[in-house]
């Protein structure tokens, strides 16, 4: 019995050549069919996730709303004297620095400025407060430009800074659907107004005629590949956009009439317009905080209706 199972023991043999390459491709196969289903989730957890950031961000609009009886400014409000129309690092995108009385985040940057305090991020915009000439100014912005803030990033962009340290936002506020080239729209939760009538002109809920589930607030677009596009501080193209997007002026090679539609990040003209890294479509956030995810099919109907807050459309 003993010599028997020792034969058995030396009888016994490997894997051959051919049968250990069956094996390996057999795991190959099943990571090939695995991987797609592993990306898929991860999507739709980072589709989620952004959901719920642009949530959040709907109820600090509101929240703002409630303590200041309207929706955040879009731009920098000039309220000193001798402001000259010069916006700064903290308004828009022509250069210089004015001094603001007083001074804070209701007064220099942009919406999403306004409401950090309401996402528990008062500690960031704090130090505005102690500004009082353009070279303080010009200090402090640049030390909150490279102020990481949570939940103004979408998941599926791995960009959280540009390459000069700057935070970037895939979030941007929606200013109407009635901008022409040369000009801001004017008839949408953001919208933009001059400089003589922003400080006066208040957007409340109640401006918003259309219904607040009916009015677009927040959707998506990637910042720029060069990341020159999408700071959260400043505004104009780098946090609003009209929809459609008639400017040409500020991000190159628009065509002046730009719509909500797939792109990539290596194209250069990827700012013009609203889109998202997600498939098929993009989270959008609508005036009474809920988020919807949209797909690219509604972009030259129901998006243009939802962009405006008094227009009448009838949303299809």
């Amino acid at each position: 019995m003993v010599h028997t199972l020792l034969g058995r023991r030396q009888s016994r043999r490997g894997f051959t050549l051919i049968e250990l390459l069956v094996v390996i491709a057999i795991i190959a196969i099943l990571i090939g069919l695995l991987l797609p289903a592993v990306q898929k989730i991860r999507e739709a957890a980072n589709r989620m996730k952004c959901s719920n950031q642009m949530k959040q961000m709907g109820l600090a609009i509101h929240n703002f709303h409630d303590v200041n009886d309207e929706f955040p400014v879009p731009r920098a409000i000039c309220e000193s004297s001798g402001c000259g129309g010069s916006m700064g690092l903290m308004g828009g995108y022509t250069t210089g620095w004015w001094i603001v009385a007083p001074a804070n985040q209701n007064t220099m940057g942009s919406w999403i400025t306004r409401i950090l305090p309401f996402m528990e991020q008062d500690n960031v915009v704090r130090p505005i407060g102690s500004v009082t000439t353009g070279a303080q100014a010009s200090t402090v912005a640049n030390q909150l430009l490279t102020t990481r803030i949570p939940g103004i990033s979408c998941p599926s962009d791995n960009r959280v800074k540009a390459s000069a340290g700057q935070v970037i936002t895939n979030y941007i506020g929606v200013t109407g659907n009635d901008e022409r080239e040369g000009s801001d729209a004017r008839n949408g939760i953001f919208a933009v107004y001059t400089w003589a009538t922003a400080k006066a002109q208040k957007n409340r809920m109640a401006s918003v005629t259309d219904g607040l589930s009916n009015t677009l607030m927040v959707g998506e677009r990637p910042p720029s590949n060069d990341a020159y596009w999408g700071w959260w501080m400043y505004s104009d193209s780098d946090n609003i956009l009209a929809y459609p997007n008639k400017e040409t002026y500020t991000v190159a090679g628009c065509n002046g009439n730009e719509f909500f539609r797939p792109d990539r990040v290596s194209n250069p003209t990827a700012a013009c317009h609203n889109w998202s890294l997600h498939p098929n479509g993009g989270n959008w956030l609508l005036g009474d905080g809920s988020v919807r995810f949209i797909t690219y099919s509604a972009a030259t109907t129901t998006l243009v209706d939802m962009s405006s807050m008094n227009g009448g459309e009838v949303v299809r």
